[in-house]
């Protein structure tokens, strides 16, 4: 008999890892099955959903034969969630994987045979054609948290916009995302010597951040005779991440950087502003925001039943002479300054019906206001 034991704990929270990237919709394709393979004292755990692919490597207690073969990834993931925090027996014969635990629970599983899961990639393999990346990356996952919420993930007219942008040109890094009514964006320089442009879908940054915190590597496979690139890749100690990028043009958001106005910066109190927009979107949408010489001031637009609010903020120092009032969709701020680590931050206005800038110590956004 094929055997090894392996504590519970950590064969759940790798399987567990694994279910992004197991196909739920389609129980006979074999992306719905994880890969299970015996490599000297490991236990190496694979799955696809043709769009990642996830490659988990775990330390055995024992062993004892060879274990290979694929299991449908759900079935796994409930069994080993029902047992106890104590060790895990696996069999494997001809036809079933075996989970048994304490001589009292026995789960079984039909097998599969697989020899290569599809979106099998190895960024070890010089001949896959993966380069290593030097950038901070804690500074570029949290970076990309930042901003995600600027995405739209069923933008269906600019496929770009799904996802975030990652680029690294000229020793600059840029990030940026938007969903056309609003952009969030990010410059730092870098000692990368590396130029490459890739789209991150929002989906499958949001996994990669559950994953990976600082400790990782990076590593890009560039599209042959471009500087795009098809596949990203994180690796940590225990788990390889790959994923397929969107190959498309991302919008010019430099040249509404480069429309900044250069004007003198309005600071708000994060707080303040964010306890008014939750109250705000109790019963409204959207807002009518006036700015007046020492205080702005919150009214609702399209209150729920004809309900509405009226909230002062005091204490704001204005540069304009005149009131300027505008409108504003509340998530578009609120999702932009629940963000921000700092106590204030800044914003720059116009006109009431050209683009609002917030300005802060991480990153900068840009929100197109409503028409009232």
């Amino acid at each position: 008999m094929n055997m090894i034991s392996i504590d519970k704990s950590i064969l759940d929270q790798a399987i567990t890892n694994m279910q992004s990237a197991v196909n739920k919709k389609n129980v006979i394709d074999i992306t719905a099955n994880i890969s299970l393979e015996t490599i000297d004292n490991n236990l190496i755990l694979k799955a696809t959903d043709h769009e990642i692919y996830i490659r988990t490597i775990l330390k055995t207690n024992s062993l004892q034969g060879e274990i290979k073969c694929a299991v449908n990834g759900e079935a796994i993931g409930n069994f080993i969630k029902g047992l106890n925090d104590t060790e895990v027996i696996i069999e494997q014969d001809n036809e079933n994987l075996y989970i048994k635990q304490n001589n009292a629970s026995v789960f079984k599983i039909p097998i599969f045979e697989i020899n290569e899961l599809p979106f099998s990639q190895n960024y070890k393999n010089e001949q896959q054609g993966f380069q290593s990346i030097d950038i901070n990356n804690n500074f570029l996952l949290q970076s990309l948290k930042k901003i995600m919420h600027c995405c739209n993930d069923k933008e269906t007219f600019n496929i770009a916009m799904q996802g975030i942008l990652f680029e690294v040109k000229d020793k600059e890094i840029n990030i940026a995302a938007t969903d056309s009514k609003r952009l969030g964006y990010i410059q730092k320089q870098t000692e990368c010597d590396k130029d490459f442009i890739s789209i991150i879908p929002k989906k499958t940054l949001q996994e990669i951040l559950k994953l990976f915190s600082t400790d990782c590597e990076l590593y890009i496979k560039p599209i042959q005779d471009s500087n795009k690139i098809e596949t990203l890749c994180f690796v940590s100690e225990n788990i390889e991440f790959y994923a397929k990028l969107i190959n498309a043009n991302f919008p010019d958001f430099k040249s509404i950087i480069a429309n900044k106005p250069q004007l003198p910066t309005l600071k708000i109190n994060k707080e303040k502003i964010l306890k008014t927009l939750n109250q705000m979107n109790a019963i409204c949408q959207r807002a009518k925001v006036t700015f007046e010489s020492n205080k702005i001031i919150f009214e609702t637009l399209e209150g729920i039943n004809g309900a509405s609010a009226s909230i002062t903020i005091n204490d704001i120092e204005n540069h304009k002479a005149e009131p300027m009032t505008i409108g504003l969709v509340n998530r578009h701020l609120l999702e932009c300054i629940s963000n921000i680590k700092q106590d204030e931050f800044e914003i720059i206005i116009d006109d009431p019906y050209k683009p609002i800038f917030v300005i802060t110590k991480d990153f900068e956004e840009v929100i197109m206001p409503q028409i009232i």
